[in-house]
């Protein structure tokens, strides 16, 4: 059985297809409409849960009071970060709503998920100020995987690991017990094959990064090891 550990959509189309598929996951929330939408469509569907969380892009538009409603109702927080690659934000707006969020997490014992680009090593000190479950996704930096290890984090392996080598460094450097398997969605997709991409691609395009993930690490029945790291990922949040 497939998973995706980390994606977001804004289509009940994609829900109901990884619900068809019998596909575990966790579903983005970025704001507090989006956690109301996703919410309303997944009260018919099993099988994927929502995180939530003001991503580091929206830090400077979405409200942290009106944003803690919804990390209350919550189990996984996420994603939430630092990115100076693809996001303008004033640097010391993303600080601020990052650690308060990784504040809120720690004291309510709810994991995180983390979006890092380009501050791989400005986020250490909070994340080791704050000490949590974590989970890195789609790490892409040649740099700091070490550290990041050493937190006990979990590691996504994104879309491109067919193609980029930071991320195949990570899924041959993480230990096996420790990594996911996620595509961001449909966009993402897309994005990393420059080209749309359609819905029916999707299994084939997991199939893929499963099968490069058992190339990397010399370990078959890795759908049913990345399988059993998402849920004793997703424990932690039940059990707390």
């Amino acid at each position: 059985m497939m998973h995706d550990a980390h994606f977001h959509t804004d289509e009940y189309a994609f829900l109901d297809f990884l619900a068809q598929q019998l596909i575990q996951g966790i579903v983005n929330a970025s704001s507090p409409q989006e956690y109301l939408r996703l919410s309303a469509w997944l009260k018919q569907l099993k099988g994927i849960r929502i995180s939530a969380g003001i991503h580091p892009w929206d830090s400077d538009r979405v409200s942290w009071e009106e944003m803690r409603v919804i990390l209350e109702q919550v189990q996984i927080i996420g994603e939430i970060g630092l990115d100076n690659v693809w996001c303008e934000v004033d640097p010391l707006k993303q600080y601020e709503i990052f650690e308060r969020q990784l504040a809120y997490a720690s004291k309510h014992h709810k994991p995180v998920i983390l979006h890092l680009k380009g501050m791989e090593k400005e986020a250490l000190p909070l994340l080791r100020k704050y000490q949590n479950k974590y989970f890195v996704h789609w790490y892409s930096c040649d740099a700091y995987l070490d550290e990041y290890i050493a937190l006990d984090c979990y590691f996504s392996i994104g879309p491109s690991v067919y193609k980029d080598r930071a991320v195949q460094q990570v899924a041959k450097s993480v230990p096996l017990d420790r990594l996911l398997l996620e595509s961001d969605g449909i966009s993402a997709l897309s994005w990393c094959e420059n080209r749309h991409v359609q819905m029916s691609e999707y299994l084939a395009l997991m199939k893929r990064s499963v099968a490069y993930i058992e190339a990397l690490k010399g370990h078959m029945n890795m759908e049913t090891q990345l399988n059993q790291n998402l849920m004793h990922f997703i424990s932690y949040a039940e059990n707390t």
